[in-house]
């Protein structure tokens, strides 16, 4: 289900895979599609920067399903936490149960490290009711963004299923 990183033969495929999380909201400004690539690089390169100076030793992996490429999850592992930086899937494969198990497998490492799992999530994000199902609970707020914390001993457990 998780394939180690490989520069730079997945790049395109993050770049598009990256496109497809901001395409509704930027195709909505109305721009030609040569202004509307060259935004969406431009911001895909400052994510990317930007992940690399806060998380320099994150893992990214990407997330397969039957074979194909679905998505990418970027990992980073400290002595404290282990903290989802981005989860993200190709809208095709959303709503089909994929978030919910990669996310059970790093809250499987966490019950084993004794360590909790966090993230951060867009106040308006859809992720936000898939994290609270599963158990993480409010870390603290920004203007923008919720963090989310998940710990084993203080949340319950849930199954695929629910």
């Amino acid at each position: 289900m998780l394939k180690k990183l490989s520069e730079p033969d997945d790049q395109p495929f993050l770049f598009e895979l990256y496109c497809s999380s901001r395409m509704a909201e930027v195709r909505a400004w109305g721009w030609d599609e040569a202004t509307l690539r060259s935004f969406l690089h431009m911001q895909y390169n400052a994510q990317t920067g930007s992940y690399r100076q806060q998380y320099p030793e994150a893992e990214s992996y990407i997330v397969c399903q039957d074979g194909q490429r679905a998505g990418r999850i970027l990992i980073h592992r400290t002595p404290r936490c282990i903290r989802v930086v981005d989860i993200t899937l190709l809208p095709h494969f959303q709503n089909q149960g994929l978030g919910t198990k990669l996310l059970q497998t790093f809250m499987e490492e966490s019950r084993e490290q004794n360590l909790p799992l966090r993230l951060s999530v867009l106040r308006t994000g859809r992720a936000l009711a898939l994290y609270e199902r599963l158990g993480f609970q409010n870390a603290g707020e920004s203007d923008m963004y919720l963090a989310m914390e998940w710990n084993h001993e203080t949340c319950k457990e849930v199954t695929a299923h629910e």
